[in-house]
């Protein structure tokens, strides 16, 4: 692959085949994501139980299942000295797993429940292992690969972006399929036409993407010492502030773990939204545009000056979004004004805060390690918040429905945003350590290109 430099040296400009390339697949991907992250469990909440144990089950097991796979994968990566392969092919497989929901019977009786939960759970789990090997693992060591310190902040906001492009795609075109109104046969068209997606962009993949030139494999260590490499404590002693930056978007991981899993059924259950598509749109533009423009501001003036404001406007946001549940059947204006602007900051924030610390992170990556270092990247970003995350939800909307017997007649509180918010409150501590840190590696990396 080659990287186009501007003549100054230092702007590490990309070239229209790398971005498209980096905006294709990175797309394409999310889309599969948000397949997984948010509608399998609206899938789960509407069409199997809404008993918060069975989402929680799902996205714990589902994280187990991805950290492990992209551990494995990013090891395979660095060993072979290939990522295209595994990109492609895996996206093809990746589409069909989701194509396999279509046939999930829905609709259990009460004895049928406990079963039906424990398929959707094996069935998540190995999408996210396909997913998390092509994409997780080896697209994001591409992306290491071609990009540097002088655009990262651009390329990773720019992924940081694309779940919400996804979900835009996703939610425009097909959440008639899967609101409370849908029938079976539509969630079946939702999986099939999601599921084609992945798979004939994972064919496209083969013709127009290239490995960068020049990666040679590296065999010289055991697969074993590979697969547990960003895990060992002599190498996160070596590698601190690497892991410092993890730290970071983990804790904001985490507070988006605490709402996301439920956001759909919160804005159309809880604050009673039936036509939420206008609101919802306006948050994921202004948001996606908002994220643009800020990742720009942050290879321009240095990301030092943008964790804390970040931190504080995601807090806030949760905060904001909060209040509209005092205005339910009381002003919807209001409520759609609050939940807008609530929105806008929230989602705005999850976006930022990933582009930020993920492209601190990859700054602090030793050349020749970038597959190896994916497995840790999973375990902060993934694993961790999505155990945690759910868990911390599942405790606050049990105490809101506490005596309700019927799981049918559950709502998801509001007060996730607030959980959401003290969790916020965290980042502040690895926050510091990389702003004081970080303009210093900034200036070494800057003077090599």
């Amino acid at each position: 692959m080659v990287i186009y430099m501007s003549s100054n040296n230092k702007t590490g400009a990309l070239g229209a085949k790398v971005w498209s390339t980096v905006i294709m697949f990175g797309l394409i991907g999310q889309i599969a994501w948000v397949v997984e992250n948010m509608y399998f469990s609206r899938f789960m909440q509407n069409e199997i139980t809404r008993a918060p144990y069975a989402t929680t089950l799902m996205v714990a097991f589902s994280a187990i299942f991805a950290t492990l796979s992209t551990l494995i994968g990013g090891a395979l990566c660095d060993r072979s000295g290939k990522r295209k392969l595994f990109i492609c092919w895996g996206y093809v497989v990746w589409g069909f797993t989701i194509m396999m929901f279509a046939l999930v019977p829905m609709k259990p009786g009460k004895d049928k429940v406990l079963p039906m939960v424990i398929l959707v759970v094996v069935m998540d789990c190995i999408m996210s292992i396909i997913g998390s090997i092509s994409n997780d693992a080896s697209f994001n060591t591409w992306i290491t690969d071609i990009s540097n310190t002088a655009n990262r902040a651009r390329v990773d906001t720019v992924l940081a972006i694309m779940p919400l492009v996804a979900l835009a795609v996703v939610f425009g075109g097909f959440d008639s399929l899967t609101n409370e109104s849908a029938t079976t046969d539509d969630w079946k068209k939702f999986f099939l036409i999601l599921g084609v997606i992945p798979t004939v962009g994972g064919l496209l993949g083969l013709f127009i993407m290239k490995d960068k030139e020049g990666i040679v494999p590296n065999k010289n260590n055991t697969f074993w010492s590979d697969f547990t490499y960003s895990l060992q404590p002599n190498v996160i002693k070596e590698n601190k502030m690497l892991y410092v930056c993890l730290a970071g978007n983990m804790v904001s991981a985490i507070a988006y773990q605490v709402y996301v899993n439920y956001l759909f059924n919160i804005v159309e259950g809880t604050l009673k939204i039936k036509n939420y598509i206008v609101p919802v749109g306006i948050i994921m533009v202004a948001a996606a545009v908002g994220s643009v423009l800020v990742s720009s501001a942050m290879d321009k003036k240095g990301k030092k000056h943008f964790y804390y404001p970040t931190i504080i406007a995601g807090i806030v946001g949760c905060i904001v979004i909060w209040f509209a549940k005092f205005f339910v059947d009381k002003n919807e204006t209001a409520e759609l004004i609050i939940l807008i602007i609530g929105g806008i900051l929230v989602i705005g924030v999850s976006l930022v805060m990933a582009g930020l610390f993920t492209a601190s992170y990859r700054d602090y990556i030793p050349k020749g390690k970038e597959g190896l270092f994916q497995g840790c990247r999973m375990v902060m970003y993934v694993l961790v918040p999505m155990i945690i995350g759910p868990v911390v939800a599942q405790v606050i909307i049990n105490a809101a429905n506490k005596g309700v017997k019927d799981s049918n007649n559950i709502v998801y509180p509001m007060e996730l945003f607030l959980g959401a918010a003290v969790i916020m409150f965290f980042a502040f501590i690895p926050a510091k350590k990389v702003r004081d840190n970080q303009p210093k590696m900034h200036d070494e990396l800057m003077k090599k290109l």
